[in-house]
């Protein structure tokens, strides 16, 4: 039995061409995927990804979405086990940060399709911005932040961190080509401003 045959007995084929398409895109960006390169680097015929994917854009949402859950991960993989409202806030924003400058064909892609873009800055923004805004709450009760309106700094959090995010991933002249190193210390400095002008002296 082939392998190809073998994997779409055990249902594994679509998920391996998906990885492979993941890992291309995230070496080569969008422009260097193909439904041929995918074939061939998964090992199988020319005809089978078709058999999972109608066509390129099809397979490009599907690696955006699979990008968008992995950051997500990440993002709650983040404030896991952190000591305190504030720790976990910037935490956030370091991840964040630190994605778009390990991956950025990756978080290019999740910006570049709608559908997908849509719903990170939408369900996963709501989701992200309704825990941001319960740590501000937290902190706020253990006196670490001041009474000021929790929407207005989940916001400000918010721009700081895409903002950074986004300049990073266009190659701004005064973030590029940065270390993930450096972008997760950016991103550490950055948010102690921020938090410096929230917390309690």
């Amino acid at each position: 039995m082939s392998s190809e045959r073998k994997s779409y007995h055990h249902g594994n084929l679509r998920e391996a061409l998906l990885e492979t398409a993941f890992s291309l895109v995230d070496a080569e960006g969008a422009e260097g995927l193909s439904m041929r390169a995918l074939a061939r680097e998964t090992g199988v015929s020319s005809a089978a990804p078709f058999r999972h994917f109608a066509d390129k854009q099809r397979l490009l949402q599907a690696v955006a979405e699979k990008a968008s859950e992995d950051l997500q991960q990440k993002l709650d993989e983040a404030t896991r086990d952190r000591d305190d409202a504030l720790t976990q806030f910037r935490a956030m924003t370091v991840a964040y940060v630190r994605f778009a400058a390990e991956h950025p064909n990756l978080f290019r892609l999740v910006q570049s399709i709608p559908s997908v873009s849509g719903a990170f800055l939408g369900e996963f923004n709501d989701e992200r911005r309704l825990k941001l805004i319960a740590l501000i709450y937290e902190g706020q009760n253990a006196g670490l932040i001041p009474d000021a309106d929790p929407e207005l700094i989940a916001l400000s959090s918010e721009a700081l961190t895409h903002g950074l995010a986004r300049m990073i991933v266009d190659r701004h002249p005064r973030v590029r080509d940065l270390s993930s190193e450096d972008a997760r210390k950016l991103a550490l400095a950055a948010t102690q401003l921020l938090q410096s002008g929230i917390g309690l002296s």
